[in-house]
């Protein structure tokens, strides 16, 4: 992918709607549906990288068409298995919660930190939407890092942080699944902790970008325990900041791509029992 720099500052296929001061853009002027061209491929790039998170309204869109639109960011693979995935496409997982099954993910996070690869970012498709509630949240964690005193952001940048699922519930999950536990031995022996630097710089823009969050950071190397917690508990609720916030309101038809390295996100809770379904493509380096 091209630098930040290099790619054209003014948007000639396409326009670009700030969705918040701090983060988020509302795209204007594309059928998702069409081949795009590379010159309109490289300016939704410079848009994701400079937004960190793009919407499109009212797009109807096949799953061929949606993975195809995907490619235009990176990547796409089979990089999780947490979720049903759609039979004739695998490379789309099915998020979807009903009355019989309500399912959130109403916490910040980043996805799979805990690989030494995590995703470049996802797309997120709307297929059934709550007649009210089930928004997603966006925090920039650019501007979390920016919001710090100089000296704070030196000191960060001298710190290394450990990454792990088995804080994120799925141990829990593995034993209520196979309560002998040779499901959750395989999984640590496969995913173990990894570490990442608590900032770092994104490869596009090469801004700096603070990377901790709740969901997967267990500690910080070198601290002790408690300085560790008292020290993330810190930078965790940065996430929180309503100022640092892009908040979407889901149509049916609404397309979400945002970059999983310089923003966490947050799936409000709060339609239940309503229907709610999305499809999901995770977009690979």
């Amino acid at each position: 992918m091209s630098q930040l720099n290099d790619l054209p500052r003014h948007y000639t296929r396409f326009e670009v709607e700030p969705y918040t001061p701090n983060i988020g853009g509302l795209i204007h002027g594309l059928d998702l549906r069409e081949t795009l061209d590379p010159i309109t491929q490289d300016e939704l790039r410079h848009a994701l990288a400079q937004h960190e998170v793009i919407f499109f309204r009212d797009q109807q869109l096949t799953p061929d068409q949606h993975v195809a639109f995907t490619r235009t960011f990176g990547g796409v693979a089979e990089v999780k298995a947490f979720f049903p995935r759609l039979e004739s496409h695998p490379e789309i997982e099915i998020v979807e919660s009903t009355a019989e099954r309500q399912k959130a993910a109403s916490n910040w996070h980043a996805d799979i930190t805990w690989r030494e690869q995590p995703p470049l970012g996802t797309s997120l498709y709307a297929q059934v939407i709550p007649a009210t509630g089930g928004d997603t949240i966006w925090a920039s964690l650019t501007k979390a890092f920016d919001s710090l005193p100089t000296a704070f952001q030196a000191y960060l940048e001298t710190l290394t942080a450990v990454h792990t699922w088995e804080i994120s519930g799925w141990t829990e999950y593995l034993l209520a699944k196979d309560a002998s536990g040779d499901e959750l031995k395989a999984a640590r022996a496969k995913y173990p902790p990894v570490e990442h630097p608590v900032v770092r710089v994104h490869p596009v823009t090469g801004k700096k970008i603070l990377y901790v969050n709740s969901t997967f950071t267990s500690h910080i190397k070198g601290l002790t325990r408690s300085a560790s917690d008292a020290l993330l508990t810190q930078l965790f609720e940065l996430a929180r900041v309503p100022e640092f916030q892009a908040r979407l309101r889901w149509r049916a038809g609404t397309l979400a791509v945002w970059d999983n390295r310089s923003t966490q996100h947050y799936a409000v809770g709060d339609f239940f029992p309503q229907h709610r379904k999305l499809h999901r493509i995770t977009i690979t380096e």
